[in-house]
């Protein structure tokens, strides 16, 4: 008898235990906002076929910086000159290979995404020319 009643005091503290233990439905994930474009660039381009991203410094010796080939070369111009009459940069990478990298204010478009940007762009890396857009990040 003693045992009946021990159950009965404590299979309602059971119940609502077990009702408590439900976990509460998790929240639907946000999808992650578009990276904020990096600040203290003067030029941000990109190009397909290979795939290839250069990204230019501000300043008056600005650095380059190429990840080429889909991201399997990567070379650095550790100070380029600005060449303002052809609106662009060059410079030569540690290992001597002359770099230049021009661009036009006009509209263009990737080829692989909706996305317009405010300039086309030629990369010269050595004798290997990539074609390209661009945009100019704000701080």
């Amino acid at each position: 008898m003693r045992s009946r009643l021990i159950l009965l005091c404590t299979l309602p503290a059971l119940l609502l235990a077990a009702c408590a233990d439900q976990t509460a439905p998790t929240a639907t994930p946000k999808p992650a906002a578009a990276a904020p474009a990096p600040t203290g660039l003067a030029l941000r381009a990109i190009g397909t076929e290979p795939g290839w991203v250069a990204e230019v410094g501000a300043g008056a010796q600005p650095k380059i910086a190429l990840q080429l080939d889909y991201g399997q070369r990567k070379l650095e111009v550790p100070q380029a000159t600005v060449i303002e009459e052809s609106n662009g940069f060059a410079g030569d990478t540690r290992d001597g290979t002359a770099v230049s990298l021009t661009y036009k204010r006009e509209q263009c478009s990737d080829g692989m995404s909706d996305r317009d940007y405010p300039a086309s762009v030629t990369l010269q890396v050595g004798h290997q020319q990539y074609l390209g857009c661009a945009e100019f990040p704000t701080p």
